[in-house]
């Protein structure tokens, strides 16, 4: 056993690999799955004049990858100890590159969303494999805050930033260009992953015997499912659709199956002490009251950048490197709130919140004509600030509270919240008032068409949705000040010892 007075090794490359380079190899393969998707969002305008599709489905492309993503969790260390850790990269990018191959030819809405599901599950295959590598360098004291600082950062700052690099080599190329980039990325981490590691596990190796994959099925039916009623729901008219009664009488019958198996099979996907984690509902309410905030930075603020202000791809694009700052501000603030000064979890989680709805105040007050680019740049950084704050320190608490065993399937239950059906609720709410509010303004200023070609009910209507946003925000904050929040130290990172302890009980 190594000693802790010794530096950190990474056993998995060959000898002749330098160690001061083997964590910023991972950092490297870390960063090339992050930019890799079955789907690009920055590519949505193209995507639905090349391949025939509307902004709904991409959208629906983009859920079905975060749902994959989350939808990896109960099976990680499964997968991480019974393959080797070579294996577990070069796997994950082979499939990666087939969706990446396949995926821009495919002009079927389902089976588009169906790719995307498996590029999401194979990019968290590559990512996790990456992550849990580098734990014992980046929290050597076995502090989740700090570890949990790290990834969020990396995970959302890297995206970010792809996203302008995406948005660039779509305006001077072609959509198709991105895969391509994407493709030679992810065939780097192959070569340097078979030239540079040998076969390593870090524990003995684990049968896949017992793992429920049906389970994993029938939740994601259920997830996506209802994703698609909301999603398309203002499209097809709600439940005068046949396709919406169909979605949601298949969430139905998948949740319904999912729960049978819950209680009848030895080891369900997500187990039933996964549901009575402490506070659990208050994560997911936060997570879903946070998500439809958050909307009105996808929804709203592109309205009003596009629509009233007529920024140009490259100029919206610039504004995200603002909330990269914002993100970088907000992984240190978590870093240095919870491990440093040992803050209590609600108050992080207030400030955090608090920043998300400064942004919807300031959005609020700069809605008009004459706002410049460089008006936007502070609510910008709140609002990266927030997110990143409040998605790291409910993560903590939800590790500090929950057992281990049951760890990753209650992240997978959050995900549920805060990568799945939150946003398309919160899509589905602005998208709805906002027709509701722009057909009131249109009525009130009635003949006078000189009003109307400034755009100023377009731009009556944002002001109130973020009116109403700010409320909504508000109540958020009185919820959170409500809620219980029992302090925890926070438990330290399990160890693969005793994480293969733990899954060999299952």
């Amino acid at each position: 056993m190594q000693q802790q007075n010794q530096p950190f090794r990474f056993m998995s490359f060959k000898e002749w690999v330098p160690n001061g380079v083997r964590f910023w190899i991972y950092m490297l393969f870390l960063a090339c799955f992050q930019f890799s998707n079955g789907m690009y969002f920055t590519a949505m305008s193209q995507m639905e004049g090349s391949l025939a599709i509307t902004p709904n489905d991409v959208k629906m492309m983009s859920h079905a990858v975060l749902i994959g993503l989350t939808m990896y969790f109960p099976v990680a260390f499964r997968l991480k100890f019974r393959f080797t850790n070579r294996t577990c990269l070069i796997t994950a990018a082979l499939i990666l590159i087939g969706c990446n191959l396949i995926v821009p030819h495919i002009h079927s809405a389902p089976l588009l969303v169906l790719l995307c599901f498996i590029a999401g599950f194979a990019r968290l295959f590559g990512t996790f494999e990456c992550l849990s590598s580098v734990l014992p360098k980046v929290a050597p004291t076995h502090n989740y805050a700090v570890f949990l600082s790290f990834v969020f950062f990396i995970v959302l700052g890297v995206i970010h930033v792809f996203d302008i690099a995406s948005t660039y080599i779509i305006y001077f190329y072609n959509w198709r260009y991105v895969h391509i980039l994407a493709i030679g990325l992810l065939l780097v981490v192959i070569l340097c992953a078979y030239m540079l590691m040998h076969p390593f596990r870090p524990m003995p190796k684990m049968p896949l015997f017992g793992v429920d994959w049906l389970g994993m099925v029938l939740w994601s039916i259920f997830i996506l499912s209802l994703i698609f009623a909301v999603q398309y729901g203002n499209q097809l008219n709600w439940l005068n659709s046949a396709y919406i009664r169909v979605a949601l009488g298949a969430a139905f019958l998948a949740l319904a199956f999912s729960l049978w198996r819950m209680f009848n099979v030895r080891h369900p996907f997500l187990e039933i002490d996964a549901f009575k984690s402490k506070n659990l509902p208050n994560l997911l309410i936060v997570f879903l009251l946070m998500g439809i905030l958050l909307t009105t930075k996808t929804l709203l603020q592109n309205t009003f950048t596009g629509a009233i202000l007529h920024f140009d791809t490259l100029n919206m694009a610039s504004l995200k490197w603002f909330e990269f700052i914002g993100m970088l501000a907000g992984a240190i603030f978590s870093w240095f709130a919870l491990s440093q000064l040992k803050l209590h979890k609600k108050l992080v989680t207030f400030i955090g919140m608090a920043f998300i709805v400064l942004y919807t105040v300031q959005m609020y007050f700069l809605m008009s004509p004459d706002t410049n680019i460089e008006k936007l740049y502070l609510p910008l950084v709140c609002c990266g600030f927030g997110q990143v704050v409040v998605f790291i320190t409910l993560t903590v608490y939800a590790q500090a509270t929950a057992h281990f065993r049951n760890y990753f399937q209650v992240i997978c239950i959050l995900g549920f919240i805060r990568t799945g059906i939150a946003s398309p609720i919160g899509d589905a709410i602005y998208t709805r008032a906002m027709s509701g509010v722009l057909s009131k303004h249109l009525a009130l200023l009635g003949e006078n068409i000189a009003e109307i070609q400034n755009n100023l009910p377009m731009l009556f209507t944002l002001q109130d949705l973020y009116g109403y946003s700010v409320i909504l925000g508000v109540i958020t904050l009185i919820i959170i000040a409500g809620s219980r929040f029992q302090k925890h130290i926070g438990m330290p990172i399990p160890t693969f010892m005793r994480m293969y302890r733990v899954l060999m009980k299952r």
